[in-house]
């Protein structure tokens, strides 16, 4: 199946759970509502067209980050340069701040001297070797020294570097502890974030270590009753809705959880929603609304309900030709999705269908009869959209014509 998405003013009706809806596209290039009229007995004629209809189980959850770090100054010294401030967005490699190099310098060119002169002392041994057993003994001991002074320098190297704080991926700084001549020590590894970096620690400061989020991978946790989670599978295709986002954005569900968290006496599982393709306006805790897609049948003739008499076992509807006669047609139903029905027989895609409307209360004049009626509404925008879509690409697959994993 081709990657496809839900165009803005779809159609959302009852889809028998509560949280359930059904979406129907048209797949002609014009609005079916524009090609249907209304007489003044409330009479209203509908094209039959092919439609893909679709139900879902609705959840609401909060963005959360795939990424995130925590960094802190694994030297100590105090900070003479901040950079970075919480709220800004940085890149891999970008400096967050620095502490005073002036010990941790002289430290390094300790470590240096006293490895040059091991260095020397070890040379001399060998230009001095009379191949003794004394001679190789004292060699043997240079060599070791050298060794251990390398490391010594390296760590010093070492404790330079780490007087910079480098953001080590892309992303929206939330927490930034540091200020200016606060005073730091070497944290314990194993912060709170994905790295397992130093937890900072300050003498004038929050305790708290730099945290960058990553603003290009995100998941929704979302909690589903035992009737919801029954009908949806991992891989099912997702579609979310934001206030803070102008369009609609897609994902997959990646997780279900096989027990169930029970609280007041209500069962519920935990379900992991993750977001597909480049979204932009994305913000860690970010409510968001899922529809998660659990059905999908395509290019099927769909009416509403009510345009079809059943008796005897026996359905029908009438038809209306271009003289506008009427003739009432048996037909086949197929599967009922919220307030439509899937016709397998006895219509043709284009014939006309009369319906009778029942005007809402309230409604004046020639207007209480509109084309505005939710029951029978056929969403306009034509034909199902494809291609890619600039706000996260719904991910290709399908569920063919029937429940998943069927």
């Amino acid at each position: 199946m081709r990657a496809w998405g839900i165009p803005t003013g779809t159609l959302l009706a009852g889809a028998g759970l509560g949280a359930g809806a059904m979406v129907l596209w048209g797949t002609g290039s014009d609005p079916v509502q524009e090609t249907r009229t209304m007489d003044a007995s409330g009479q209203q004629t509908v094209t039959v067209s092919l439609q893909t209809l679709e139900e879902s189980v609705s959840a609401t959850g909060s963005l959360a980050a795939v990424s995130t770090d925590s960094l802190a100054f694994e030297a100590s010294g105090t900070v003479t340069a901040v950079n970075v401030e919480a709220g800004d967005v940085v890149e891999e490699g970008d400096v967050i701040a620095t502490i005073d190099t002036l010990q941790l310098t002289a430290s390094l060119r300790a470590a240096q001297a006293d490895l040059a002169a091991a260095k020397a002392n070890l040379s001399n041994l060998k230009d001095e070797d009379d191949e003794s057993d004394a001679s190789a003994k004292q060699i043997a001991a240079a060599k070791a020294q050298v060794a251990l002074l390398k490391e010594s320098v390296e760590d010093a190297e070492d404790a330079m570097d780490d007087a910079t704080l480098v953001a080590d991926m892309a992303g929206l700084v939330t927490s930034q502890p540091y200020e200016v001549g606060d005073v730091v020590s070497s944290g314990s590894s194993g912060g709170s974030g994905s790295t397992g970096m130093a937890t900072a620690s300050t003498s004038s400061s929050s305790s708290s270590a730099v945290t960058i989020v990553g603003q290009d991978e995100w998941t929704v946790s979302v909690s589903l009753s035992e009737d919801e989670v029954a009908l949806i599978d991992e891989g099912d295709q997702v579609t979310f809705t934001a206030e803070d986002v102008d369009s609609e954005f897609y994902g997959i569900v990646t997780e279900i959880a096989n027990l169930p968290t029970t609280t007041g006496g209500s069962a519920t599982y935990a379900v992991e929603l993750q977001v597909t393709g480049d979204v932009e306006g994305l913000y860690e805790g970010t409510s968001v609304t899922a529809e998660i897609v659990y059905l999908r049948q395509v290019d099927v003739l769909a009416i509403p309900t009510n345009a079809i008499t059943t008796a005897d076992g026996v359905s029908t509807v009438t038809v209306v030709d271009d003289a506008g006669d009427e003739e009432e047609r048996t037909v086949t139903l197929g599967e009922s999705i919220g307030t439509y029905t899937e016709i397998t027989d006895g219509l043709e895609e284009g014939e006309q269908l009369a319906v009778t409307v029942t005007t809402a209360a309230g409604g004046s004049g020639s207007e209480s009869g509109s084309d505005e009626q939710e029951w029978g509404q056929f969403p306009g925008g034509g034909e199902m959209p494809s291609g890619d879509f600039g706000g996260g690409q719904m991910p290709a697959g399908g569920m063919g014509g029937g429940m998943p994993g069927q």
